[in-house]
């Protein structure tokens, strides 16, 4: 085979497999509810940003305390260490979520990334010089997490609920009433994890939800693998109708459009492999448990009959779904056709014009 015709085969192999690239892309993030799509998705990751000098050794001990915790007990923790040392003039603090350098060094924040476009750097939370062994330990973990790792493959979501220190207004009778209805009408339904936000084991998570020790009730509705899905609720804004259109968000199909939306923030929490594996068994038992709603009468123009049987809006939904489709299709077409039609007209063309 000559070399022109190697250049040419590697080109229209190349054109194929981009054009299967694109189709599979649109394929993968057309398939399931937004809510199993959040079982595959990337976690967020979190920076536990050292904050020191280039010469103090203080900081240098600190760093590496908190790398050998991160690759031993922390190592299931969606978060990554890096080191900032404070006289180098090229840091940009903004990207910090920070006005300028720390006021006391060393000292460690754990820096997290807001849900906008484009996101925006937030300090979390802070320890001077650095976190203790009980920091480390509610950095890692706490009851109300530890409750939420335990449902939430099994559900729809995890309503996470802190009561504010007025039991009159408790909005635990609204949550009660949203989990029967889900159990009754939305199998596998939701479950509820309790929030003490007086229990110093939650430092993380209050620091991460901004939740003080005073103030109305919180809710935040939690999905995959540990996101919290925007935007949570407090005080009146409790309601059955709204914590219901956030977990009907999670039901619809998961479309290439929606997956560009940012729907919430990963919680920092450790993710063990083991459920991954609860999380693909319960994706498939609610996918069975659809299938044996559709109705499979058969129709002189089955794929006519599926097209009625879908509402209007997910019509547009699927014809979103499809283009990509299409176009990437045509597109490799056109560029084997042209390789080709290339080939053909340098064969055809004499000797002495080559």
């Amino acid at each position: 085979m000559s070399t022109n015709w190697m250049k040419l085969s590697v080109a229209a192999l190349a054109a194929v497999a981009l054009s299967v690239w694109i189709m599979g892309s649109a394929v993968a993030c057309n398939s399931g509810s937004v809510r199993d799509a959040a079982f595959q998705a990337k976690r967020d990751m979190h920076r536990l940003c050292v904050f020191t000098t280039s010469k103090d050794s203080q900081g240098d001990a600190i760093f590496e305390r908190l790398r050998s915790w991160l690759e031993t007990d922390g190592q299931r923790l969606n978060a990554v260490l890096e080191r900032v040392n404070a006289d180098d003039p090229s840091v940009r603090w903004e990207a910090y979520g920070i006005p300028g350098q720390p006021p006391s060094l060393p000292v460690v924040a754990l820096i997290g990334l807001m849900p906008t476009s484009p996101r925006r750097p937030f300090v979390i939370d802070h320890w001077e010089p650095t976190l203790s062994d009980a920091d480390l330990a509610a950095l890692k973990t706490s009851p109300a997490r530890d409750e939420v790792k335990r449902t939430i493959t099994d559900v729809w979501a995890v309503l996470v609920y802190s009561p504010g220190p007025n039991t009159e207004q408790n909005k635990e009778t609204v949550l009660n009433a949203v989990e029967k209805q889900w159990e009754t009408e939305h199998a596998p339904g939701i479950s509820i994890a309790r929030l003490d936000r007086t229990d110093p084991r939650e430092r993380t998570l209050r620091s991460f939800v901004g939740l003080g020790p005073t103030g109305p009730d919180w809710v935040g509705v939690v999905f995959g693998r540990g996101t919290l899905l925007a935007p949570p609720l407090q005080g009146d804004d409790i309601t059955e109708n709204n914590l219901n259109r956030l977990l009907t968000s999670l039901t619809v199909a998961c479309t290439c459009l929606q997956q560009s939306m940012t729907l919430g923030l990963g919680l920092p929490m450790t993710w063990e492999p083991e459920l991954d594996v609860k999380a693909a068994a319960a994706v498939q038992s609610v996918l069975d448990y659809m299938e044996t709603t559709v109705n499979l009468t058969p129709s002189p123009e089955p794929s006519a009959s599926l097209v009625e049987q879908v509402p209007q809006e997910d019509r547009d939904v699927l014809t979103t779904a499809l283009l990509p489709l299409g176009c990437a299709a045509g597109i490799a077409l056109l560029a084997v056709a042209g390789i080709v039609w290339r080939a053909r007209r340098r064969r055809a063309m004499p000797v002495e014009e080559q």
